[in-house]
């Protein structure tokens, strides 16, 4: 009788394969960063003509919204029919009911930084799942995963993102919306919400699979899971400034610093987390910017 060879960290990870439907063009610069742990980077579309620039941030991240709201199949309707596709896009996104509101508009944020800087592919477009402590319901902003070339591993990306006007309550309220997110429920619920919706045609199907049965333990989920947190706000720096100059990326520069500390002495050792910064001018007029476009399609 031949014996199986035992597999400790599950069926080898396959890299998935390249998309032939291109993703968006770069618009967010990495102005600084730190590979120390956690990582944390921060972003900005820049200046023009003295100012920052929230109208071309919000046609870019409405470029983004098929990729965050739709199936690769689906997306391929953008050849023929873009205007079925948006439209499509903005009515499975957005909440209708408040259309003053547009907190959805952090999430997408979060989907492009996640794929355009760290190479990572969506899995489902959002999770919803039931918080058992009081019944509600809350939701992961981004599902990704990410093949980790040195532990040739797939790591699954769960994301928070939020969009506020005060930098302090947006970490704070970024802390408690993940700290679920490594419970033993969570966990649970999450292997019977994602599993079924694995595609099996897909070149990571087989690992993700086996992550996710009933039969795997939860810490090989733990181990791979990494968190990022995408904070976008309004910070007095970029509203007082006209360019993207040295002292103004050093100023930004300490404070990333900052939210990488504070996130580092909050979450547990075992956790992985990505900080991304994005300090804007106002988020109010992006919102707003990006709420004009969608409103056309609703």
């Amino acid at each position: 009788m031949t014996l199986r060879k035992p597999q400790r960290n599950g069926p080898k990870a396959v890299a998935p394969v390249p998309e032939s439907i291109p993703i968006p063009t770069r618009l967010l610069q990495r102005i600084c960063g730190s590979d120390s742990d956690p990582v944390a980077i921060a972003l900005c579309p820049d200046f023009e003509r003295g100012n920052w620039r929230y109208k071309r941030l919000a046609d870019h991240v409405f470029d983004w919204l098929p990729d965050v709201a739709l199936r690769p199949k689906e997306r391929l309707a953008m050849l023929h029919e873009p205007h079925k596709t948006l439209a499509q896009s903005c009515r499975r996104l957005f909440d209708t009911g408040e259309p003053d509101k547009r907190g959805e508009v952090g999430e997408i944020l979060l989907h492009a930084v996640c794929r355009q800087e760290f190479n990572t592919t969506p899995i489902v477009a959002r999770l919803f799942y039931k918080m058992r402590t009081n019944d509600s319901v809350t939701s992961v902003d981004v599902v990704h995963i990410l093949h980790n070339e040195h532990s040739d591993e797939l790591e699954l990306w769960l994301g928070e993102a939020k969009l506020y006007s005060d930098l302090n309550d947006a970490r704070y309220k970024a802390l408690k919306s993940i700290e679920p997110l490594w419970s033993d429920d969570f966990l649970q619920e999450m292997k019977a919400l994602v599993g079924p919706k694995i595609e099996a045609t897909e070149s990571y199907a087989e690992a993700l699979t086996w992550l996710f049965a009933d039969e795997t333990s939860l810490d090989r989920i733990v181990e791979r899971l990494v968190i990022p947190i995408c904070i976008a706000c309004d910070y007095p720096a970029t509203f007082r400034t006209n360019s993207r100059t040295e002292s103004y990326i050093s100023e930004i520069n300490r404070e990333l610093i900052s939210l990488q500390s504070y996130f580092r002495s909050r979450i547990p050792i075992n956790v992985k987390v990505v900080c991304i910064f994005v300090p804007m001018d106002d988020k109010e007029k992006v919102e707003q910017a990006v709420n004009n476009k969608v409103q056309a399609f609703l």
